[in-house]
């Protein structure tokens, strides 16, 4: 091969025709080697550029190979384990050290605040169960069952609307005496606090006579306030009767345009629980909402009871409990402290990590622009970014915003909604957690071998799926419009979803059949048609193709740790190449200078130098 440079026989360059940085050009054949290239002639050059090239050379004392070993050592330790790192070059796993200290004091905090959600969520589950069958005329736990037995809880007519809501008010007014658990009026003396009712109808009239509807309008919201007119536990309130009231009031209600109608009211309780070190007495303000909602105007008003629960403190007389609920208290956020902590030392330390990644393949690519010619693809630059660090840092930033509103519930100012969201951030957390756990499995090859697999498959996994998803679409989409008036399970949109998954993966799949309302043979037939089909395509085709693309990536996988596999990226061909890295480094590279050197204006002059040089160098070509 020809080449404009000219080599003399001890192998230094001209350096009349020589450019800063530059050796001569090297590629990489397909077998690893690297060999001479031409370059590109240059032109002629006026004596001040080549003042300024020939200083350049002799500035750079270190040949080439030097360089190459450079780089060749910084690829090596970059790409180490930190078990290797330690082994080799004596660098504690610092961040290996703070991510196990991390999952055992996450894990910990998991656990003690999982034990402490369930207890509440089941608390007021409970809660709403006992008011429900104290407040509720005939509600029974059945309506809650899918699908209910004997149909949604609701009120057919209108002397049924009255004596629900009587109930209701009647039961309220003598909660006290009747109830098992400690419900109490939401006042300071403990007295019956009035209730509001609200409707929300249409301004107009219904004319079945003609079929005919006026409306005048948007539909209007009117609230009533009821007064406590007796004491609590007073016989009068059985008496009580909302027809009259509202007939008093000179308040209409036209059921026909009616839409929803609501009775608010509050309570206080208190949960004492067992008393014990880990259990004390919790207390609640609840925001009761009792709703008849007659939006679809199908003759039928379902009737629904939502409670909203607010935390507020409790007193307590008791030394031992206060004593032991102080330290309780200062342990637990001790720990939320230390989980916060760990987390921004460990975020900091990856994204140092990925900051370091970030820059070494900058200079990676460009060392292979300047040296051989060769432009880096994105993937082989992806390489340099450690995913699982990303992955590290997501879960902390999932977890400390878990714990600082852990830490608001701890504080007794957050409402009882707040741990919904806590557990979702502290659960996803974790999960992240856990799973960045297989990055320190990769130093094994046994387990390698499998986190290598979903790796390599992930990519024609997404691509299946993509497919899979399509064809599962068009699915939900026809057994949507077509069965949601005959079968409950089909009803919406995202039951149908949640239907056709279940029975993908073998659930439920008789009674799926036999709730279809059969009154209609085509919709019979149909049904039969669509369930057949859905199941040969999904449970034996899709589900069996979904598993082979996943095991024919893990016999490729096998093969290569049985026989191994070429280099194929260029960083892998240049580091398996035969250039010696146990010559020590020179730190004679211009790039490197001013920053090795600890005075300050000869790094400034470096600095300038190396930007001039490399201007004339770009001026050049």
């Amino acid at each position: 091969m020809d080449t404009q440079q000219n080599v003399n026989s001890s192998g230094s360059r001209n350096t009349a025709n020589a450019l800063p940085y530059q050796s001569p050009y090297v590629e990489i054949s397909q077998d690893g080697q690297f060999y001479e290239s031409a370059s590109s002639s240059l032109g002629n050059r006026n004596g001040s550029v080549n003042s300024f090239l020939e200083e350049a050379e002799i500035i750079r004392e270190g040949n080439f190979s030097n360089v190459n070993q450079h780089m060749k050592k910084k690829l090596i330790s970059f790409f180490m384990n930190p078990v290797e790192k330690w082994k080799k070059r004596g660098r504690f796993p610092w961040k290996l050290c703070v991510q196990i200290v991390n999952i055992i004091l996450v894990t910990l905090q998991v656990c003690l605040f999982g034990y402490h959600s369930l207890r509440y969520v089941k608390q007021h589950s409970d809660m709403t169960t006992a008011l429900s069958k104290i407040l509720l005329k005939d509600w029974s736990e059945d309506v809650a069952v899918y699908p209910p037995s004997n149909g949604p809880y609701s009120v057919f007519t209108i002397p049924d609307f009255y004596d629900h809501i009587d109930n209701v008010i009647k039961q309220y007014a003598k909660i006290n005496s009747i109830s098992i658990g400690p419900f109490g009026y939401d006042s300071p003396e403990n007295i019956l606090t009035p209730m509001k009712f609200c409707i929300k109808q249409y301004d107009g009239q219904i004319f079945l006579s003609n079929l005919s509807v006026q409306v005048n309008g948007f539909p209007k919201e009117q609230c009533l306030t009821i007064p406590s007119l007796y004491p609590s536990d007073d016989p009068l309130w059985e008496k009580f009767s909302m027809a009259s009231f509202l007939e008093q009031s000179n308040f209409t209600l036209n059921f026909k345009t009616l839409i929803n109608a609501k009775l608010q009211f509050r309570l206080r309780t208190i949960f004492i629980k067992s008393l014990n070190k880990l259990d004390f007495p919790e207390c609640y303000r609840l925001k009761l909402l009792v709703k008849y909602d007659n939006t679809e105007h199908d003759g039928q008003l379902l009737i629904n009871m939502i409670i909203h629960s607010e935390k507020f403190n409790c007193h307590v007389d008791s030394n031992l409990v206060e004593s032991d609920e102080s330290v309780s208290y200062f342990l637990r956020q001790l720990l939320n402290s230390f989980v916060i902590v760990f987390c921004v030392i460990s975020t900091i330390l990856c994204l140092r990590s990925l900051y370091y990644g970030f820059k070494l393949a900058r200079e990676t690519s460009n060392f292979f622009k300047q040296y051989y010619q060769k432009e880096l693809s994105l993937s082989e630059l992806l390489d340099f970014i450690d995913f699982w660090y990303v992955n590290i840092v997501i879960s902390n930033i999932l977890l400390i915003c878990g714990s600082l509103i852990k830490i608001q519930i701890e504080e007794q100012s957050a409402e009882g909604s707040k741990y919904a969201k806590c557990s979702i951030l502290l659960g996803t957390g974790i999960l992240l957690m856990w799973i960045g756990v297989f990055r320190y499995f990769e130093f094994f090859s046994k387990y390698n071998m499998l986190i290598l697999t979903v790796k390599k498959a992930l990519p024609n996994v997404l691509r299946f799926l993509i497919c899979a998803v399509l064809l599962f679409t068009g699915s939900s989409f026809c057994g949507w419009i077509v069965l949601s008036p005959y079968h409950v399970k089909f009803r919406t949109l995202s039951r149908t979803i949640e239907c056709l998954f279940s029975i993908m993966n073998g659930d439920d799949m008789f009674a799926t059949f036999a709730l279809l309302d059969t009154s209609f043979d085509m919709i019979w037939w149909f049904s039969r048609i669509y369930f057949y089909l859905f199941l040969l395509v999904f449970v034996y085709i899709v589900v069996s193709l979904f598993i082979s693309v996943i095991m024919d990536t893990f016999e490729s996988i096998k093969h290569i740790y049985l026989y191994g596999a070429p280099p194929r990226t260029t960083i892998e061909i240049f580091l398996s190449s035969g250039i010696p890295v146990s010559i020590p480094i020179s730190p004679a590279v211009i790039a490197d200078s001013y920053e090795n050197n600890p005075n300050f204006f000869e790094r400034a002059w470096d600095w300038l130098r190396h930007t001039w040089y490399s201007y004339i160098y770009q001026e050049t070509i």
